[in-house]
């Protein structure tokens, strides 16, 4: 009975700011609500104790002799009530307490927008695009060169600001940054928006969508009206409601005490598992809210403790960002309270990091490696785990694996294998070349995976898909094993999806061959197309596992000959190469100073004029140094098919969304993320119309951009699909009053070149690409009204391609888009 006494005694000692929490049984789900003063003097009173400090309360406990965690094991129902017992869960979280107030500490006296500062130069950041508001106005003051914060011996902020001509264009150009940013140290970099309320954040709802759709990663933030204010106040939105359903989190801000621990989440999810956007939600108020003493201790103080073991399917407070963790464990370590773990995130779906204090150093946030299995934790956590679909088996991805084993046997047996490289490979290009080469296997790219297998390998079939190269759309639905890294199996790639891989599907059923798909996210298990085994990992992590297997096992056993596989790629690419298609020439009676002569024009195709400019790059040998941007068209589907890709990176796109009128704000962006590469916007006439408004961005900031705009005066690939689908019934395709793009780039004081026929292109092209590398130089060349074949129609399998522009039966019932 001393034991329950002293037990008792200790567990009342709380400070009246610990949050207490209410539950019938102490191995249930413990979910804090605020206990309010009176609740723990009434306790103090039942027991006969006053101690109201800290330093009082740990006397006391080291006069009792007895760990929280002994007297929690000793505690009964009928020793001492459940509501004491849980008394002794905040006692255990006083040191997570003690190290949270101790990390926003170093935060002290700065306001919301200098912490958001502070944060962004702690996450590497160097560059902010964005637009000015009346609700973000306090955090721009932070980016101007005369803010106190900043140095006075001339040296530039560390942060660069970029004001684009909306906030639209500043998405697109943070997108391209994003995308065209190579991993520093293994880390993504995320482009980072700033913006402010209302028509501020609406403007940005579209890079918003195109990033979460092809995974960009993101931190964007806008101004909000102040807490205070009324409803329906001027130029306030509901921004949470409208970024929930495009970004992978979005949150908004409560105290500007809670901002350090907000913009480490967002980094960690921006960056962590699939990239992709997050969005900040600031009240002005809270970004003019100074972080005191006051500030951190009232906040601290009010975080919710969870124990160990709870369910979060029956957790519901989704009101606090951070939630204290007593402890916690993971697939291979265990955590206690003095290892100051915290949960981040919403209940449904958050992350644990630990607060790491170091000597000397500051505290710091690190994410918990290992996490518990459920699928938001596993999405950011690849598990390194190999799934057998059919007979439901787990296993490690490890050379010493038994499931390894069977699916190294897999691809060593395989007599017509595939590798579909998507976005997964872009961070391991040599990974991938050596495994393709160790066993022979030809390597098709998806659109944003182009470039991460040098095109210029006899292994190389090019891109794959609705309008990739014929080969590799052939020799997929005869591969007997598809081995999928780091893509999600689009509808793009897929065609008809249940007339896909019919001959790997056989090889399925029969034992002998299948499906091997990788991905970083376990959601993606059989999520398109059923697979025999799942690799839950990164793409370099499982190529480079599985070369070293393999090679292990051909030491005992010789790979299959691919040699007839390989002969028949050679055949396809013999029958069916990529049409460019030709027009006759015109004669042309010129009257010049009373002097008629005569001169011969041959129009020019989309086709034509790409594949000139990359016979140029290859020849010149700069086809390396380029990274190419486009909008969404015909002309960005012939940059895909007939640009020699030979970098990861190197063409920065919109995939997923189709997003028009993107490329000149991603060849910004892909400029301004590594300036060493000739950055060249390819864009159609309809794209650029969106857009061309940043050609003042280019000029204030001194971005020498390379911009060539094919122009058929048309939407062309909307328009062959109203002929295709609706009898010729062309309506809102056509673009029948552009304006003189040259003249346009003259009154931003861009240089422009102009070229309408074979005969001038060749010279043009060469003075486009090869001069003026310091400044931006605009290319209007006019082309006639080409298709962009090969087209797999809405509805057809993949090898029932549109070859040549003939009229063809569609399955009008398939609705194209």
């Amino acid at each position: 009975m001393k034991l329950n006494i002293a037990a008792a005694a200790l567990l009342t000692l709380s400070a009246p700011s610990c949050r207490a929490f209410t539950t019938t049984n102490t191995n249930s789900v413990k979910t804090f609500i605020p206990q309010n003063n009176v609740d723990v003097v009434e306790r103090r009173k039942r027991w006969g104790l006053h101690m109201s400090t800290l330093d009082e309360k740990m006397n006391a406990q080291e006069s009792i002799g007895i760990s929280p965690e002994e007297i929690l094991k000793a505690l009964s129902p009928t020793d001492v009530d459940a509501s004491l017992a849980d008394e002794l869960i905040c006692e255990k979280a006083l040191e997570t307490r003690k190290t949270a107030k101790l990390f926003l500490s170093q935060y002290k006296d700065q306001t919301g927008a200098s912490a958001i500062y502070t944060k962004l130069q702690e996450h590497g950041v160097t560059l902010v695009s964005g637009y000015s508001g009346g609700a973000n106005l306090p955090l721009l003051d932070e980016f101007h060169e005369d803010h106190p914060r900043h140095s006075r011996d001339g040296a530039p902020p560390p942060i660069r600001w970029i004001t684009n001509s909306n906030e639209n264009s500043s998405g697109h150009v943070m997108e391209g940054y994003a995308k065209a940013s190579h991993a520093k140290n293994g880390e993504v970099t995320a482009g980072v928006v700033v913006a402010t309320s209302g028509p501020g954040v609406t403007n940005l709802i579209t890079p918003l969508q195109d990033a979460i759709c092809d995974g960009v990663p993101m931190v964007v933030m806008c101004g909000q009206a102040a807490t205070f204010a009324p409803p329906d106040a001027f130029q306030s939105a509901d921004a949470i409601g409208l970024t929930k359903p495009c970004t992978k989190w979005n949150y908004r801000i409560k105290s500007a005490a809670e901002l350090p621990f907000v913009m480490d989440y967002a980094f960690f999810i921006a960056t962590n598992g699939r990239p992709g956007p997050v969005f900040i939600d600031l009240p002005k108020d809270l970004l003019i809210q100074k972080i005191s003493d006051e500030l951190i201790e009232e906040y601290v103080n009010d975080l919710p403790i969870i124990d160990s073991n709870w369910d979060m399917g029956k957790v519901e407070d989704d009101e606090h960002l951070v939630k204290l963790l007593t402890s916690f464990s993971t697939r291979t370590k265990s955590y206690s309270s003095s290892d100051a773990v915290i949960r981040m995130g919403n209940d449904s779906q958050g992350l644990e990091f630990q607060l790491n204090k170091v000597n000397g150093d500051p505290v710091r946030i690190s994410a918990v490696e290992n996490p518990i299995d459920d699928n938001f934790h596993l999405d950011h956590h690849p598990s390194n785990t190999i799934i057998a679909k059919s007979r439901n088996k787990m296993g490690n991805l490890n050379t010493s694996s038994p499931l390894m084993n069977e699916v190294v046997a897999l691809i060593h047996n395989a007599k017509r294998p595939i590798i579909i490289a998507g976005q997964g490979c872009n961070d391991s290009t040599e990974e991938l070349k050596l495994f393709a080469e160790t066993l022979q296997i030809p390597v098709t790219t998806t659109l944003h995976g182009l470039g991460c297998f040098d095109e210029r390998h006899p292994l190389a079939l090019n891109m794959i898909g609705m309008h990739g190269h014929p080969t590799p759309n052939f020799m997929i639905q005869e591969a007997d094993l598809v081995i999928c890294v780091g893509s999600r199996f689009d509808d793009r790639i897929t065609g008809k999806s249940d007339e896909f891989i019919p001959e790997a599907r056989k090889a399925s059923q029969e034992e002998r061959g299948g499906v091997i798909h990788v991905d970083i996210r376990l959601t993606e298990n059989c999520k398109q197309v059923q697979c025999d085994y799942f690799v839950h990992s990164t793409g370099k992590n499982f190529l480079n596992q599985m070369t070293a297997a393999l090679v292990k096992r051909n030491r005992a056993s010789p790979f299959a000959n691919h040699e007839t596989w390989l002969a028949r790629k050679a055949q396809l690419e013999s029958e069916y190469p990529i049409g460019i298609p030709q027009f006759p020439s015109q004669t042309i009676d010129v009257k010049k100073d009373d002097v008629v002569s005569t001169i011969t024009k041959t129009p020019m195709s989309a086709q034509s004029v790409i594949k000139k400019m990359n016979s140029l790059l290859v020849s010149h040998d700069k086809i390396n140094d380029c990274t190419f941007s486009t909008g969404v068209g015909i002309h960005q589907m012939v940059a895909a098919q007939l640009i020699s890709w030979t970098q990861p990176r190197q063409m920065i796109s919109s995939g997923s969304l189709g997003t028009m009128g993107v490329a000149l704000g991603f060849a910004i962006g892909a400029k301004l993320a590594d300036d060493s590469k000739i950055c060249i916007a390819v864009d159609g006439d309809g794209s650029f119309n969106m857009t061309f408004t940043e050609l003042k961005t280019l000029v204030e900031q001194g971005i020498p951009v390379k911009i060539i705009i094919l122009d058929n005066e048309s939407q062309m690939m909307v328009e062959y699909w109203q002929r295709l689908f609706q009898e010729s019934r062309y309506l809102a395709v056509r673009n029948t009053h552009n304006p003189d793009y040259t003249t346009l780039a003259s009154s931003f004081g861009i240089k422009g070149l102009y070229a309408d026929c074979e005969e001038d292109l060749e010279e043009k092209m060469r003075e486009f690409l090869f001069e003026d590398q310091d400044k931006p130089v605009l290319f209007h060349v006019k082309i006639e009204r080409t298709p962009c074949l090969p087209l797999v129609a809405p509805g057809s399998a993949l090898e029932k391609m549109i070859l040549v522009d003939e009229d063809f039966e569609v399955d009008k019932s398939a609705a194209p888009s």
